[in-house]
């Protein structure tokens, strides 16, 4: 299965009076978010850099638009992980007291460092390295921010020291987590748990509470072990407990085009469930924001073109486009805080190291 590349950020807590100025340029910067959720990444940016041209000074507005960036990079636009740090960078800038914009760099520049990775590059292991420093600059601004603690421990945890590796390292900030988050503790433990991750997770909630993102984590576990069923039961527990983890339907249909990449004589049985799932979604209420409706859509894009139907796969692509051009072509699922006002970012982590 495809890894996925995803940004994680941490919970933004806008407080303190503003003065008039301060309250309309953030409201210019709602309004480039209201375009993108209508579609209109294109008029977004344009009305981000005309404010910004105003006024270079915005962190919220350079905030928005490496948010812009980065989904218009999984729409196939033209951008680049760069372009997205260098908007993160000047966010950190002009507010550096604001730890989600620094975990957000942290993030992005974990991205480059990945990419070089996968292509072997001579710098990757240096890149690797200013990642890991952004991840601790958050954790000066904010000492307690278990997905950046989390983040250190994967890196320095899950790759060989030729990399940037560094077993002691990845020991020091699990032991820390104990301290700081128990559930992310145990997401922690997990990566180097050679055991069943059902029986793990299961154990965890003999002492813990039961919660939507534990339930989705077991569901994960269910799907690495093969057993889609007992997946798709965690997962619609879990959507009961929270709506907002409704994109598991998502991740079902996932794990059976992913399947069908491993071994394409099983698409005609496969990919119609992985369509019912994905329509399913789309008929979710609340309804998907417009860009996730349109990234379901080219899903099935997808499965109509491996099944053959190539006329409703071209129709399907239309009603996709039409919704949002620059909708994700990637085989992850986008990361779901681009659907968060950029004044009400919430906490969410995603795995540089995990499919799902």
């Amino acid at each position: 299965m495809k890894k996925l590349i995803a940004l994680s950020l941490l919970l933004l807590q806008m407080t303190g009076s503003c003065s008039f100025p301060e309250q309309e340029n953030r409201k210019d910067v709602l309004q480039a978010y209201n375009l993108r959720m209508e579609g209109k990444s294109d008029q977004a940016l344009a009305l981000l850099d005309s404010l910004l041209q105003k006024d270079s000074t915005n962190a919220l507005a350079h905030f928005e638009r490496s948010r812009i960036l980065s989904y218009m990079l999984l729409g196939g636009g033209n951008t680049s992980v760069d372009d997205i740090v260098g908007a993160l960078q000047k966010a950190v800038v002009y507010d550096p007291g604001n730890a989600v914009y620094a975990y957000d760099l942290a993030t992005a520049s974990f991205l480059n460092a990945y990419i070089a990775l996968s292509q072997g590059k001579d710098d990757a292991p240096s890149l690797v390295g200013k990642a890991c420093d952004n991840f601790k600059n958050v954790l000066k601004i904010s000492p307690v921010a278990p997905e950046a603690i989390l983040q250190l421990v994967e890196i320095y945890g899950l790759l060989p020291p030729a990399l940037g590796g560094d077993s002691l390292q990845a020991l020091r900030y699990r032991e820390e987590l104990m301290t700081t988050d128990a559930y992310y503790a145990a997401k922690a433990n997990l990566d180097f748990y050679s055991g069943d991750a059902v029986a793990f997770w299961n154990d965890y909630l003999t002492t813990h509470d039961t919660t939507s993102n534990v339930l989705r984590d077991i569901g994960y576990a269910y799907l690495y072990h093969e057993k889609p069923e007992k997946a798709e039961e965690m997962f619609r527990m879990a959507m009961k407990m929270d709506s907002s983890q409704q994109s598991l339907l998502l991740d079902m249909a996932r794990y059976y085009m992913y399947t069908v990449m491993e071994n394409r004589d099983l698409a005609d049985s496969l990919l119609p469930i992985a369509a019912v799932f994905i329509n399913e979604y789309l008929k979710r209420d609340p309804s998907p924001p417009k860009p996730m409706q349109a990234y379901a859509l080219g899903m099935l894009v997808r499965t109509n073109m491996f099944t053959g139907h190539k006329e409703e796969a071209e129709a399907t692509l239309e009603r996709a486009k039409a919704l949002d051009p620059w909708f994700s072509r990637a085989s992850g699922l986008p990361n779901p805080e681009l659907f968060i006002p950029p004044n009400k970012v919430a906490i969410h982590f995603i795995s540089f190291f995990r499919p799902f």
